[in-house]
């Protein structure tokens, strides 16, 4: 009998431990945190991406795009980028900004990525001889501020075209159509969703900065960019459907201009990855996260790789490259670019590739 108590005691301290075990191994890996993992993510080959009509592709080699990826963090996560050089863990207000949902973020990725594509189509175009319409169309929506007029009204991809009845086509009108006005006034909106024309009227509150501290400007209270409508000769077609945000610009415009430049393999046989957005000047920006580009690139086999070289932050995205590679122990060449043509010009001086 008392052998039977003493083994019913060990059962139940067994199943006591693997409960406890289990929680832990539950709130290890499904308690979310106020932070997101990022880690490198892949490089992808655009060639059977991109398909530019009447154009051709004779690569021999072959241009990529590069990602990140990206998840909200739970403790294993955040214990694991705290320990790995190839783990960076932010805070969730540094990817999602206060009071923006999952679903913004989501549509705001998107809209970014579809104007990305339409500049980089224009750009190279242009850069193969092709006339291209660019008109200044308003200014778009890439987010609305909590407890803001805007909030609820306007959503990401909104495009502002007038104010109290003036043309607005850049976020410089928009913010010259607001100077001087008070809290309390009210504007009247003229905008563009999914290509209807709708109508709002938002009155005007104070507008804080990033810290919260009063700028003493009033507005409605939405993060705007400069739309553009963009016509290009030929049909393009870029099928990229889970990659979102701006930074693959750059690479989006290699390939369409090595499509347009017929019988024209730029790549000389070697596998080019690269990063940077493209801007309506042919200026190559500055994006987060290159030094997880840089492994991804290397992993895929890339043997140069072009970076922005930028004055925005204290180091430069072309530094932080070099600075991931050597650590790396990387092969690949790092090449500066602060514009679409520093890539092209490097492109076309490059000695094929001996195999």
């Amino acid at each position: 009998m008392e052998r039977a108590d003493q083994r019913k005691q060990v059962t139940n301290r067994s199943l006591l431990w693997m409960a406890a075990m289990l929680l832990l191994l539950i709130a290890l890996l499904y308690i979310p945190l106020p932070y997101y993992v990022i880690r490198p993510g892949s490089a992808i080959e655009l060639q059977p991406l991109i398909q530019v009509e009447g154009g051709t592709k004779e690569e021999k080699g072959a241009l990529m795009l590069t990602t990140v990826r990206m998840g909200e963090a739970n403790p294993a996560w955040y214990v694991y980028a705290k320990l790995s050089p190839d783990v960076d863990i932010v805070e969730e207000e540094a990817v999602i900004s206060h009071g923006e949902t999952n679903e913004d973020f989501e549509r705001r990725e998107a809209t970014v990525m579809t104007n990305s594509q339409q500049v980089a189509e224009a750009i190279a175009f242009e850069r193969a001889g092709y006339k291209v319409k660019m008109e200044k169309q308003g200014v778009l929506v890439m987010g609305t501020i909590e407890d803001m007029p805007a909030r609820g009204v306007l959503q990401i991809g909104d495009v502002i075209t007038a104010v109290n009845g003036k043309r607005t086509r850049t976020t410089t009108d928009l913010f010259d159509q607001l100077k001087g006005k008070k809290e309390g006034e009210a504007v009247a909106l003229t905008y563009l969703r999914e290509s209807k024309e709708q109508k709002a009227v938002l009155p005007l509150k104070p507008l804080v900065d990033t810290e919260g501290k009063p700028t003493g400007r009033v507005g409605f209270g939405i993060r705007p960019d400069n739309k553009l409508l963009i016509e290009v000769p030929k049909k393009v077609t870029i099928g990229t459907k889970n990659i979102g945000g701006p930074s693959a610009g750059l690479m989006f415009t290699l390939e369409i201009y090595e499509q347009l430049k017929k019988n024209i393999d730029m790549t000389r046989g070697y596998r080019i990855a690269g990063t940077g957005t493209i801007n309506p000047d042919g200026s190559v920006g500055r994006i987060g996260g290159i030094q997880h580009k840089i492994i991804a690139a290397d992993i895929a086999g890339a043997e140069i790789f072009f970076a922005p070289t930028d004055s925005d932050g204290e180091v430069s995205n072309y530094d932080e490259a070099v600075a991931t590679a050597k650590r790396i122990h990387t092969a690949m060449r790092v090449v500066p670019v602060k514009t679409v043509d520093d890539a092209i010009s490097y492109l076309k001086q490059l000695k094929p590739k001996q195999t």
